[in-house]
């Protein structure tokens, strides 16, 4: 039995061959939904790409000295608890399209001064424009089905010189019949929607919309990521994440 996946066009494609790493019944849910049922445990659980982002990811962003801070699907506010204690008088925005994750955000510090907005990012935003000179989308484009509109709209609320970094799950993961999932307490794997962007088109939807690509990484688990993360083992070689850089062409 083959496998069905999605490309970038949302047309389905099936895998040449049965992919050992896709639970047999995988339950598909809508984004929102899924994200809201895996918001109760999502921070408990031992995430390779989480672990892997943060050793690739936290660093350049740690370089940076911005103001204003746009965390665009922030989840349960991971990365903007991060930057709020790297840029303390920085202002930071957290958009989630989850109330149950934007929940577990503000719950981590009610003190922090960070703004949660609820938003849709397959819609436009609910942001002046050239708002932000950080935009930080991490682990999202995966759930994104217009990337006109998301890149777009990251564009319109990005400050002129502002700096912009997207990750996600690498699509050779999502050509192994792997995409973001969580095991619910009836032992069933739930998958959120997702959409199998290759890197061209990323890059050429960001172009389209304004913004110059000025870095692409792609990073591999490796042993150190093994030793952290046991379940990551099966994953060993393969291009698990990407990081691209970018910001409004001049």
């Amino acid at each position: 039995m083959t496998k069905e996946s999605r490309n970038s066009a949302g047309q389905q494609h099936r895998l040449p061959f049965p992919s050992p790493f896709l639970p047999k019944n995988p339950k598909v849910v809508t984004v929102k939904d899924g994200y809201n049922l895996w918001s109760e445990i999502y921070d408990n659980e031992t995430n390779a790409l989480i672990m892997l982002e943060e050793r690739y990811l936290y660093p350049q962003l740690a370089r940076i000295k911005a103001q204003n801070i746009f965390d665009c699907g922030c989840g349960t506010g991971r990365i903007a608890h991060w930057l709020h204690r790297q840029h303390p008088k920085a202002a930071i925005t957290g958009a989630d399209f989850s109330e149950g994750m934007l929940k577990k955000a503000r719950e981590k510090d009610s003190q922090s001064g960070i703004c949660w907005q609820h938003a849709d990012l397959n819609q436009p935003f609910p942001f002046a424009a050239g708002k932000f000179d950080l935009v930080v989308s991490s682990l999202v484009i995966e759930h994104i089905k217009d990337l006109d509109n998301y890149f777009s709209e990251i564009r319109r609320v990005a400050q002129t010189d502002a700096e912009i970094f997207i990750t996600g799950l690498h699509p050779a993961m999502h050509m192994l019949g792997i995409s973001a999932r969580f095991e619910n307490e009836a032992k069933e794997h739930v998958h959120p929607e997702s959409q199998c962007h290759s890197l061209s088109t990323i890059f050429n939807a960001a172009t389209a919309a304004g913004l110059q690509v000025s870095r692409i990484e792609e990073h591999i688990a490796d042993a150190e990521l093994v030793a952290q993360a046991i379940k990551a083992e099966r994953y060993l070689g393969i291009p698990l994440l990407f990081i691209m850089q970018m910001q409004p062409a001049r």
